[in-house]
């Protein structure tokens, strides 16, 4: 369906039927002397008077004989037919419910983004053993995609290893939407090619806990800490984009 004219006319064809005991809640019309309507009869149609539903003005038109151009409700043998209890003593009432669904007041558009523009940052974080009686500290904050970003990373000495948390974004609250990231941490390895690398997939959680160990950090042999510096990089491989328009 394309339009909401076709998903209405879709609606309209496609009759779904249930019984029920309740009353109509918006407008009934009760019809007497259904045996008199006839073939050959003027009687068409039948307009109800207005009513008011929903804050439109509205009318019932009933068709007792059929038309052509629309769907049918109801075969009038079957509604005639006093054993179906549709029709008693000549009489039968019609009765409809209107309800107005109100367009959504926002509009929420998410798009991923994979490969966003500044995808890449490094950051060296020179005199490292200086830091390892702190909780954590942040990088400066880098531009990717549309958001700007800070990644954290927790050095403290009496931990089993280095954790390098989410990159989160600036500026972003626990009633914001979610941030969806896709993103390749890395330590590099500054004697050779041998890096240390995991890619995460997160939403509002932490990255990548213990990603290098206390002990092959402080190892100089491997190469991950060289003259007290070692270089963490992050590239942002996919991250979702996340707009709410009030319409």
């Amino acid at each position: 369906m394309n339009s909401l004219e076709e998903k209405f006319n879709h609606l309209v064809t496609g009759i779904t039927r249930t019984r029920r005991v309740e009353a109509a809640s918006s407008y009934s019309l009760k019809l007497v002397g259904l045996s008199e309507i006839k073939a050959g009869s003027n009687v068409r149609s039948y307009e109800s008077d207005v009513f008011t539903a929903s804050g439109y003005q509205w009318r019932l038109i009933l068709y007792p004989l059929g038309n052509d151009n629309d769907a049918q409700f109801i075969e009038l043998s079957t509604l005639k037919d006093q054993k179906n209890g549709y029709a008693v003593k000549d009489t039968c009432t019609f009765g409809v419910d209107i309800a107005i669904l109100k367009p959504a007041e926002k509009l929420e558009t998410v798009t991923f983004l994979h490969n966003p523009p500044n995808n890449k940052f490094t950051w060296k974080i020179f005199h490292f053993s200086n830091l390892s009686d702190q909780e954590f500290v942040l990088s400066d904050q880098f531009l990717a995609g549309q958001r700007y970003w800070k990644i954290r990373v927790d050095p403290k000495r009496e931990r089993e290893g280095v954790y390098i948390l989410f990159p989160k974004p600036i500026c972003q609250t626990v009633l914001s939407p979610a941030v969806y990231v896709m993103f390749k941490l890395k330590i590099r390895n500054q004697l050779n090619g041998n890096h240390i690398e995991r890619t995460v997939v997160t939403g509002r959680g932490h990255g990548v806990p213990k990603l290098i160990t206390q002990k092959d950090l402080y190892d100089k042999s491997k190469g991950f800490l060289v003259k007290d510096t070692i270089i963490v990089e992050v590239e942002m491989l996919c991250m979702s984009q996340t707009q709410v328009i009030s319409k």
